[in-house]
């Protein structure tokens, strides 16, 4: 009397999975490799959102993940915008601004996880004792700010100026003038083993916002004023982490209490009188391209503001170069499929970045980055020799 019932759910068991293969399959074969962390974590199609234009890896890495006991001219205390983040599948050393000046300069440089604990640990570290680098950078995303910023509690834990040590002269600026490899982006292959899980990935994410006009996930797609701001399928929109947009950004008494904070790792780092400390706010996708979306937000970052009212603070401004850069037509300065820097963003910090390192005293001869962008050469037949900007509204 069971069998029945057994074999009725057997066949609507075969029908649920021949339904779910007819959907994915097709799907999962035309789909491009995930590569941004935004079409991944919001569910976007990587063929709509992924950049056209090659991106561009130096091959060894000329940056790398700091070694202990090895010294380097600059140590890079970093996340997302620096090194690759441990979830990223596709994250590897050698297309960040950190390779850039390397290869710009000819300093060491060496990228550790940007964090507290490990800037306080490598201050009362041996090899920071006995082999001091030039510079320690801190680099932190945007939105890190929005929690306190750990740093008060290092100034028990300076280390000393080396006994005998006298105060070190200026770099020499000695390029290393190599030529990165143009990187493309993964595309969809029909002899390819397919990304099912993916495909499975996206349509869970997708559906909701398609079918039922779900709204208030992760990441955002926001319509822009202008097409050619990126390389992308996606002329006139593109994909931003919905915290991009939140108000605290604009609160000036919250960021002059984070200032405060940056300030006493400044006085930590620079304590033993021989290393100068740097610090690299790299500002959200939002924040750059608030004045190209059709609906610009309610709320203005206020970040590069609070921290350069500080003239003490050795802070790196970035968000209105990055902007400017867009403005005159410049693609992908962020990648259109992901939060952080695209090329063009991540040249444009290492060379701000050099000059700032001259004006400080830590180089000699560090010349003015010249405005030149796009690195690689442009492809004829793929609109990456002329950008355009073309207005939609």
């Amino acid at each position: 009397m069971r069998r029945p019932v057994a074999g009725g759910l057997d066949r609507i068991l075969l029908r649920g999975l021949a339904l779910a293969a007819a959907l994915v399959l097709p799907l999962a074969f035309a789909l491009d490799p995930p590569d941004g962390d935004l079409t991944e974590l919001g569910g976007y199609a990587e063929n709509r959102f992924g950049p056209k234009a090659p991106q561009a890896i130096f091959v060894p890495p000329l940056a790398e993940a700091a070694r202990v006991g090895t010294g380097y001219d600059v140590l890079v205390f970093g996340d997302g915008f620096s090194r690759p983040d441990a979830e990223e599948r596709h994250g590897r050393y050698g297309h960040y601004w950190t390779d850039h000046l390397r290869n710009l300069t000819g300093l060491t440089v060496g990228v550790r996880p940007a964090d507290a604990a490990t800037l306080a640990a490598q201050l009362v570290s041996p090899e920071f004792r006995e082999r001091p680098p030039r510079v320690v950078i801190l680099q932190l995303s945007e939105s890190a700010l929005e929690t306190p910023v750990g740093g008060l509690e290092l100034s028990t834990v300076t280390a000393p100026r080396p006994h005998g040590v006298a105060a070190p002269r200026p770099l020499p600026v000695e390029p290393l003038n190599r030529q990165p490899r143009s990187l493309e982006r993964s595309r969809a292959q029909a002899w390819n083993p397919p990304p099912i899980g993916h495909a499975l990935d996206l349509l869970v994410k997708a559906l909701p916002r398609a079918v039922l006009n779900v709204t208030g996930g992760p990441v955002q797609e926001r319509p822009l004023a202008y097409a050619g701001l990126f390389s992308s399928a996606a002329a006139t929109t593109t994909l931003f982490r919905a915290e991009d947009f939140q108000p605290w950004r604009a609160d000036h008494r919250l960021l002059e209490e984070r200032r405060a904070s940056l300030h006493a790792i400044q006085d930590a780092v620079e304590a033993n009188g021989v290393t100068r400390f740097l610090l690299l706010v790299a500002p959200d996708k939002g924040t750059v391209y608030a004045d190209f979306l059709l609906e610009p937000p309610p709320h203005r970052s206020a970040v590069d503001e609070v921290l350069g009212a500080d003239p003490t603070l050795q802070a790196v401004p970035l968000a209105a170069g990055l902007t400017a850069l867009a403005a005159g037509g410049v693609r992908d300065v962020y990648a259109p499929n992901g939060s952080r820097w695209g090329l063009e963003g991540q040249l444009y910090a290492a060379r701000t970045v050099a000059r700032t390192l001259g004006r400080l005293g830590v180089l000699t001869g560090a010349a003015d980055a010249s405005p030149d962008v796009a690195i690689l050469p442009c492809r004829p037949g793929q609109g990456d020799c002329t950008p355009t900007r073309t207005q939609t509204d």
